[in-house]
């Protein structure tokens, strides 16, 4: 689940809502000891938010999609038994936003046939104008668009080792953004951050310990 973070008071009758995704990576690591280990992950993930509009202009809205590709580098450190045991996740990333997708309904203000002959008293904005939907590729500004993102890892979770090589793991993960996702191009500009929360499940497989079970195994 992603949220936008961010200021509203220049945007009346505007909510910013979060909006579900998924990720999927592909860790790796080193234990330094049997309670710190140092990992990587490098992710495919999707950062997706909703904007919607209220009071007189309800029905109109916009669905954001926004993929990343991610890599957060973090310490973890575990407790607990040899087999079942639970773990902490510190560490930061960084990201650049590849592509995304804009899907949303507005008033179409430019048709010159609206619903204004049609509607006595309209209570909405799509009561007074048709609406316009539409689903596209969202089109990058090099002006204002910050396609770099930098931020914070927070995780914790627990795991199960089997047969001493391979690890199964469930972990809740929070990333929080500390760049904004637009560049400075305009005075009192309202700062936009992600805010991810999400969860994973998991296999990691040691991979010394696999090839020397494999090679006592051949002879």
């Amino acid at each position: 689940m992603n949220y936008l973070t961010t200021s509203n008071a220049s945007e009346p009758f505007t909510n910013y809502r979060g909006m579900r995704g998924w990720n999927i990576g592909i860790p790796v690591g080193y234990q330094f000891f049997d309670w710190l280990a140092l990992e990587a992950a490098p992710t495919y993930i999707q950062k997706n938010f909703d904007i919607v509009r209220t009071g007189f202009f309800t029905g109109v809205y916009q669905k954001n999609n926004n993929t990343y590709l991610q890599l957060p580098i973090n310490l973890r450190f575990s407790f607990g038994g040899k087999a079942l045991r639970g773990f902490v996740d510190l560490g930061g990333y960084g990201a650049y936003w590849t592509s995304g997708r804009i899907k949303g309904t507005e008033a179409n203000i430019l048709n010159e046939v609206d619903t204004a002959y049609q509607t006595v008293n309209p209570t909405s904005v799509l009561g007074e104008n048709y609406g316009y939907s539409y689903d596209q590729k969202y089109v990058f500004n090099s002006t204002k668009d910050n396609r770099m993102e930098f931020g914070l890892i927070g995780g914790a979770g627990v795991s199960y080792e089997l047969f001493q090589i391979y690890t199964f793991y469930l972990e809740g993960r929070y990333y929080r953004a500390m760049t904004d996702q637009q560049k400075h191009y305009e005075l009192n500009q309202a700062p936009r951050y992600n805010d991810n929360y999400g969860l994973t499940l998991g296999c990691t497989i040691k991979v010394k310990k696999l090839f020397s079970t494999l090679f006592k195994k051949d002879h």
